[in-house]
């Protein structure tokens, strides 16, 4: 992952990056990945939580997705 991209993602997603630019950058749809962080799937459930008793709301955290695209997440 390029330093522009990352420090692009840092300053406009300082906590949680929304699904809509995640799922691009992981190559799955937004739904699909919503399912999959949801379902507690690994690697998508090391980047991700599932807010709410129910799927009410996934939340994608923007330092551990950084990490898992440059590999050091594992």
């Amino acid at each position: 992952m390029n330093s522009e991209l990352v420090r692009k993602l840092r300053e406009q997603y300082p906590n949680h990056i929304p699904l809509d630019v995640a799922a691009p950058l992981l190559g799955v749809s937004q739904r699909q990945l919503s399912k999959l962080i949801a379902a507690g799937r690994e690697p998508f459930s090391l980047i991700g939580a599932n807010i709410g008793i129910q799927q009410r709301y996934v939340r994608v955290y923007t330092e551990r997705l950084i990490a898992y695209l440059n590999g050091e997440l594992f």
